[in-house]
């Protein structure tokens, strides 16, 4: 487009001066701290390494305990373990939670108390209501729900044992068909004694807690065990059976300790032959005394127990009950839990 005659046009002329040198870009002093890199790649995939094998030990140690405790409770012995040691161990929880309910609630109504007094007349009484804080009714539950479980675990386990007698029946005929070999000592003589005395004991045993749990359960509805009198009857055949559980445990302790005293003697003599039997030996001697202070410690903490349920006030308190159980209940599943490997 041509400019308009009134505009002035304007002409660039080159100049004949060589135009200015351009300024040099200042320099860039180096920094004295390196500069921040990204996270490298490599760094991503150690870590994804890391996890994935923490992940898989994770997965492998769960699927061996899944597997060990599938074996655990396809025995009766193993889930016996297991159920007492948590039932017990539920026992002493529930004391623990009941002694600090009671203690906060104590502590709450004192608080409440001692603000209203001053408010109120001589003579007067104050009955209101006001709902818990929220720790105090979650503290409630959990000593409920603690309480409830540890009975139905001791239900359970008392059920089960309703075929227990057949057991005792088996262990009573194989010591009758197993004489005392000829010559036997006053130690073989002494703990087969022992053993017809366990035998018995647990016979008895079984038969009062088995009528005493079926009459608690409706089963046993005949006159004598119904009313006030059934009630005493069911009573009096608990303490019974616990009694004889009580002389079970005695018992024990004479096998116990019949076994150290002789086992000493034993050892005492030195009797072996040669390097390999003398390591056989200590190994069969290491496994022996494995074996002897599992039942020592699970019969010491049964004794009380069973003198604590032979009388009807008892003797110890809940917590102790709960410790004492859970005690012989780990002792024994310690065992069965190696016995899973």
């Amino acid at each position: 487009m041509e400019p308009s005659p009134d505009e002035s046009s304007t002409t660039t002329i080159p100049s004949t001066e060589p135009p200015p040198p351009e300024a040099s870009p200042p320099e860039v002093q180096p920094s004295s701290s390196p500069p921040r890199s990204p996270p490298s790649s490599s760094r991503v995939r150690a870590f994804r390494a890391l996890l994935l094998r923490r992940l898989l030990t994770t997965a492998k140690c769960s699927d061996s305990v899944l597997l060990r405790l599938s074996r655990l409770f396809s025995t009766p012995s193993g889930t016996d373990s297991l159920l007492c040691t948590l039932g017990y161990t539920l026992t002493l929880l529930h004391s623990l939670l009941n002694h600090a309910l009671t203690t906060r609630l104590t502590t709450l109504a004192v608080s409440i108390a001692s603000k209203a007094s001053e408010a109120l007349l001589p003579g007067e009484t104050l009955i209101t209501t006001f709902p818990a804080p929220r720790t105090t009714q979650l503290l409630a539950h959990a000593t409920t729900s603690s309480k409830a479980l540890a009975d139905l675990i001791s239900d359970y386990r008392i059920f089960v044992r309703l075929w227990g007698f057949f057991g005792i029946y088996s262990w009573g005929r194989g010591t009758w068909t197993t004489p005392l070999p000829v010559g036997a000592g006053r130690k073989e003589k002494l703990l087969r004694a022992v053993t017809w005395g366990q035998v018995a004991a647990c016979a008895a045993y079984q038969v009062l807690e088995n009528g005493a749990y079926l009459a608690s359960k409706g089963v046993l509805n005949s006159a004598g065990w119904i009313g006030e009198e059934g009630a005493r009857r069911q009573a009096r055949w608990w303490v019974w059976s616990c009694r004889f559980w009580a002389a079970h445990v005695g018992l024990e302790g004479v096998r116990l300790g019949t076994s150290w005293y002789y086992r000493r003697k034993l050892e005492e003599k030195g009797v072996g032959d040669g390097e390999k039997e003398e390591k056989l030996r200590r190994e069969e001697r290491r496994k022996e005394n494995r074996m002897w202070w599992r039942d020592a410690v699970s019969n010491m903490a049964y004794a009380p127990l069973t003198v604590h349920w032979s009388v009807e006030e008892g003797v110890v308190s809940e917590a102790w009950v709960g410790f004492l159980g859970m005690v012989a209940g780990a002792v024994a599943l310690k065992e069965e839990w190696r016995n899973t490997a």
